[in-house]
């Protein structure tokens, strides 16, 4: 089984949140199946999305859809492997729909952050790096 997380706007709408911090439901899914495991809400809006973080980690996501992301949540997630897609403005379906087929781009860093270390290494040490 492969589970990933959505974070959503509302569960009516389903839209992918433009930020995880404006997410209001985090939506487990497995994908094999196209089921939702659960439905976690949040009325925390200052921490919803480290929250959301977290329980992404908890129940062994192997990615998150989601907006952008600030610091601590983009942390908790990349220190455990979870996978960051960028997949606001689309509904939850539509949105795994094109992560199964490649076409979300990846969240590589977080608000305000200075871009991700690896592509920085592979840049320094083959030259030039075609993004």
């Amino acid at each position: 089984m492969i589970k990933i997380a959505a974070a959503v706007e509302t569960t009516e709408a389903m839209m992918i949140a433009a930020k995880l911090v404006e997410a209001t439901h985090l939506m487990l899914v497995d994908v094999d199946k196209y089921e939702i495991l659960e439905i976690i809400s949040s009325s925390d809006p200052t921490a919803r999305d480290v929250s959301f973080a977290e329980q992404a980690v908890k129940w062994d996501c192997e990615a998150i859809i989601c907006g952008d992301i600030d610091q601590t949540a983009f942390e908790i997630l990349a220190d455990q492997g979870v996978t960051r897609y960028l997949g606001a403005g689309h509904t939850a379906l539509e949105a795994i729909e094109l992560m199964n087929a490649y076409h979300l781009p990846l969240i590589k860093e977080y608000n305000g952050g200075e871009g991700c270390q690896g592509e920085e290494i592979h840049k320094n040490y083959f030259g030039t790096y075609n993004k």
